[in-house]
């Protein structure tokens, strides 16, 4: 039989080899527990990364947007201004061609809708020279 004192070191020597065994295959785990960590950190800073930079190109993309957005506003007015102005230099075009045919201010006032002051103008500016 042994004694109890072998008995004692051998209990204790078996759980110190349970202990470091155990130890082992926790420090084992932790071991890959942690590179898995540093993987997945890795591809988060990645993903933010990525991410920063879309915000960034969003933010240029709607500045980009709204100047042709404001761009596009100030032609549709030009357009409007110029189309107004060609009706204006439309009906004045006419009114000179009628005049240079013999047209009365009087005709231009009932034929174009020209005010009297307008008629009277364009008469004056583009009739007929009289000869004498």
């Amino acid at each position: 039989m042994l004694d109890a004192t072998t008995t004692t070191w051998a209990v204790l020597g078996g759980f110190g080899l349970v202990t470091i065994c155990i130890s082992w295959v926790l420090i084992s785990l932790l071991r890959k527990q942690s590179i898995q960590l540093a993987k997945t950190q890795a591809q988060v800073d990645t993903l933010s990364s990525n991410l920063s930079a879309l915000c960034a190109g969003v933010a240029g993309g709607n500045k980009r947007l709204n100047q042709i957005e404001k761009c596009n506003r100030d032609l549709q007015t030009r357009q409007e201004h110029m189309e107004i102005h060609e009706q204006n230099d439309g009906a004045y075009g006419e009114a000179i061609q009628m005049v240079r045919h013999g047209a009365t201010a009087a005709h231009l006032m009932e034929k174009l809708g020209l005010g009297s002051n307008e008629a009277n103008l364009i008469v004056m500016l583009h009739g007929m020279k009289e000869t004498g």
